[in-house]
């Protein structure tokens, strides 16, 4: 049973490290413009985002896992927890590079605002649950 859950974890951060990769080369190369409409949306001059925590099977997701802008947008991100549960049923937001932390109550949605100041790849995740799959905020450099 062991061998079989560490298994499909190893998969399962092989897939990822393969879209991260993939992820980064895209951002080096592709223009501003090609970030598809669906993943971003300008609204009151900001990049705006919706992240939503989901359980999948028996795993607990931010998606989506990959946002993309430019260095000097102003970001917006909305965060929902939709992970069933009972209780307090809370989660984590974290991008630590950013100084961002919030703890997102299922059913009040919670609101990150920042200025991405400096281009990288930079991870973002659960800090009460960090065995949860976070994601990456990329920030293509100015020019």
């Amino acid at each position: 049973m062991r061998k079989t859950m560490m298994g499909k974890f190893a998969m399962l951060a092989g897939v990822g490290m393969i879209f991260c990769a993939a992820s980064i080369a895209r951002a080096q190369t592709a223009p501003a413009a090609a970030v598809p409409a669906n993943l971003q949306e300008m609204v009151n001059g900001a990049r705006h985002f919706t992240e939503v925590s989901v359980l999948i099977g028996t795993t607990k997701f931010w998606l989506p896992s990959t946002l993309v802008v430019n260095q000097g947008d102003k970001v917006e991100i909305t965060l929902k927890n939709e992970v069933p549960g009972v209780g307090s049923n809370q989660h984590g937001f974290e991008i630590p590079a950013y100084n961002i932390e919030k703890v997102v109550t299922a059913g009040k949605p919670e609101k990150v605002e920042f200025t991405a100041d400096k281009p990288g790849v930079f991870v973002f995740g659960c800090q009460l649950h960090p065995a949860h799959v976070g994601g990456q905020l990329i920030v293509r450099p100015k020019g």
